[in-house]
């Protein structure tokens, strides 16, 4: 110790961790500002982190099996599909700690500590049961905290921008995979227990009451019965995908299932960047779900009838497998994400219940190939259950749940009030404007659809504009129109406007 130094006090002990602190926050923020997009990476870290997990990818090796990676779907599943209830049950109390710094990156210890156990307790290292399950459970926990601070960022993105986010995480998280697949396997191993840190990292970088996260946090309204029928429909679609993954490769070596997952990620690069391309050059357009969802079960159910049929068991077959579920599970969070946007809706309740859906259908159907593997199952008597799922699937898409229905659930939205950062006087002004039109059309009585057309007629659009933009007639448009004059008793454009002006709103 320099003459003159001293010990420093309790004080400024304290003063100088608060400086440290205070640094920290700043650099974070300087770097959210400059790479705004950086943050929503941590879903791409989770999603990396599930499809290593599931594949056995480096941590599994030719001493294990695949029922190994099987045991820990069902295990984590079971602890994602029980902490996801849980947040949605208690989201008034969970939605005030979720997008919180301290409990983000408890969420990742917790995981980081449940992954080691699930890689130290192979066979060729410390092969106890009781661990690896441990593991499995604590994973599953801290996986979904991590899933859960996604949902309140990507809740506050407009429906064509958190589609394309979305393609850039999965693009991120094959990038992700195709790395560690390159490093040696103790390198990749480490790398792999890390995922959930890194994860927690990106998502510190965007701080809580930015870019309209509070409200998506804090509003409480009433979810429709309609979307009681959307999750029944994800939870089908899901034990069907999950059950055709887990036929075809239960029995099969580790490698087996790395080779498949190996090859579907390759394929799953051209099939995001389309996606990115094709959201780019919608922008102004209403994104189809219908369609998409419609597509993706489609092919869900062709893999179902090949399997059956043809009892088909390769690599190939199961790639296909993996990419359809992928591409499902991204359909299936882009239209959570619209509900919450359109419905300005508690982000925690809704994306909890949706990926509760997927997590009890894939855990449902990997119980039942398991059980098929291990009390020797006549192969005859697999097929026809998956053949009767095929046929459930088939009548859920053409008639409980089809395009026409997700189209009226998934309602037109206009991006052009996506919120920017709150301190912007332009998105305050629109967002204060559409909380008026909201009030206008909820005193008046209007429909959901007159809402939509009496906004776009506020904001000056004409009736052929909207028709293109809502994918109307522009009969519908005038008809609609005149139904909203005649409600709100104006005769004019200029008196809807100074009608909605003049609206009182609570802030």
């Amino acid at each position: 110790m320099k003459q003159g130094d001293r010990p420093l006090g309790k004080a400024e002990k304290k003063e100088t961790r608060s400086t440290e602190a205070s640094r920290a926050h700043t650099a974070l923020a300087s770097i959210d500002r400059q790479a705004p997009s950086l943050t929503y990476l941590g879903l791409g870290c989770w999603i990396a982190w599930n499809t290593i997990g599931f594949s056995g990818a480096f941590w599994l090796h030719d001493t294990d099996t695949s029922i190994r990676s099987e045991n820990l779907m069902v295990v984590h599943l079971a602890a994602c599909a029980v902490t996801l209830l849980l947040f949605a049950l208690f989201s008034k109390r969970t939605s005030k700690v979720v997008a919180k710094n301290a409990f983000t990156y408890a969420g990742a210890v917790i995981a980081c500590a449940g992954t080691i156990l699930i890689v130290i307790t192979r066979e060729a290292i410390l092969p106890i049961e009781g661990l690896f399950f441990l593991g499995c459970i604590l994973s599953g926990v801290g996986t979904t905290t991590l899933f859960m601070r996604a949902a309140a960022l990507f809740g506050t993105l407009a429906p064509h921008r958190a589609l394309y986010t979305l393609a850039m995480s999965e693009l991120f998280s094959i990038m992700v995979f195709f790395v560690l697949n390159g490093c040696p396997n103790e390198v990749a191993s480490i790398c792999f227990t890390l995922l959930p840190l890194l994860s927690a990292f990106f998502f510190s970088l965007r701080s809580r009451n930015v870019r309209g996260e509070t409200q998506v946090l804090m509003n409480e309204v009433s979810i429709p019965r309609k979307f009681a029928v959307l999750l029944v429909s994800i939870g089908l679609c899901s034990a069907a995908l999950e059950l055709i993954r887990s036929y075809i490769l239960i029995g099969m070596p580790p490698t087996a299932s790395v080779s498949s997952t190996a090859t579907a990620q390759f394929v799953e690069i051209f099939i995001m960047c389309g996606i990115a391309l094709a959201v780019l050059l919608a922008r102004g357009s209403r994104d189809d779900f219908g369609k998409l969802y419609s597509v993706a079960s489609g092919g869900l159910t062709l893999l179902i009838v090949v399997v059956a049929l043809f009892s088909l068991k390769s690599t190939i077959v199961s790639s296909t497998g993996w990419i359809i579920c992928s591409c499902y599970n991204m359909v299936v969070w882009a239209m959570l994400y619209y509900l919450v946007y359109q419905w300005k809706a508690n982000a925690v309740r809704v994306v909890a219940l949706g990926n509760a859906a997927l997590s009890i259908g894939s855990i449902v159907a990997a119980a039942l190939a398991m059980t098929y593997q291990s009390a020797h199952v006549d192969d005859d008597v697999m097929k026809v259950i998956i053949t009767f799922v095929g046929v459930a699937v088939l009548i859920d898409v053409l008639f409980v749940f089809s395009e026409k229905q997700i189209n009226n659930l998934l309602l037109p939205v206009d991006e052009t009030t996506e919120e920017v950062e709150g301190s912007d006087p332009h998105a305050q002004e629109m967002a204060q404007w559409t909380q008026k039109c909201d009030a206008v059309a909820k005193r008046c009585q209007l429909s959901a659809r007159e809402a939509e057309v009496m906004a776009a007629l506020s904001r000056g659009r004409s009736a052929q504009e909207i028709a293109d933009r809502e994918v109307l007639s522009i009969y519908t448009v005038r008809a609609h129109t005149r139904s909203i004059y005649a409600k709100l008793d104006v005769h004019s454009k200029k008196e809807l406007v100074d009608l909605i002006r003049n609206e009182e709103v609570s802030r």
